[in-house]
């Protein structure tokens, strides 16, 4: 066997969003069969093993501690979003390609996962704390420099500081973007952009 060198740090980053990226697309892609919501654990099954470890991480660790459905009903998980997560399956859409263009599901899927695996990757890898960024600052949204930089603050502020509430209580005020914050407006065209 030759000897290999090990890898860099960039190297090691760059396999772990490789890796992340096609574990959460697979996930996402399993609930092409109408029988996947059966198989994914808790909160729909409490005597299964999850098997999409990526989104079920997500989903207990975040969306399940939410305040609005934190104390939702188990029947609301096992009966409603059950069904409707299965619907949504065993809907007719398009997987193959389409005169040269990507199918619904697979573009629903592959927009699904672009969105997941950020959350993904910061669940498993974790998030050093930058105090810079939960400093006050301006952003460019033209300027994609500042666009990065506000979704690198963006999630440092969700994480360190208090941007989830902010958000929270924003959003229940409207529905407008432009009424959010300048972070929040940056971080969305990062989002868009990406």
């Amino acid at each position: 066997m030759a000897d290999t060198e090990p890898l860099t740090s960039e190297q090691v980053s760059t396999l772990f969003d490789i890796l992340t990226h096609h574990e959460t697309y697979s996930e996402i892609e399993d609930f092409k069969s109408p029988h996947a919501i059966d198989n994914y654990g808790p909160p729909f099954q409490d005597d299964k093993k999850p098997s999409t470890p990526i989104l079920q991480s997500l989903l207990s660790r975040f969306v399940l501690r939410l305040p609005s459905l934190r104390d939702i009903t188990p029947d609301f998980w096992k009966v409603r979003v059950h069904n409707i997560v299965q619907e949504l399956s065993a809907a007719e859409l398009s997987e193959s390609y389409d005169k040269g263009v990507l199918g619904i599901r697979k573009t629903l899927a592959t927009a699904i996962s672009a969105l997941i695996e950020y959350p993904a990757r910061a669940l498993l890898a974790g998030i050093p704390k930058d105090e810079e960024a939960l400093k006050s600052k301006s952003y460019d949204k033209t300027n994609p420099d500042d666009v990065l930089q506000a979704w690198h603050d963006f999630l440092q502020q969700l994480v360190y500081g208090n941007l989830f509430d902010t958000l929270y209580k924003k959003a229940a005020e409207t529905d407008n973007l432009k009424d959010h914050g300048e972070l929040t407006q940056a971080a969305h065209e990062f989002v868009i952009v990406k």
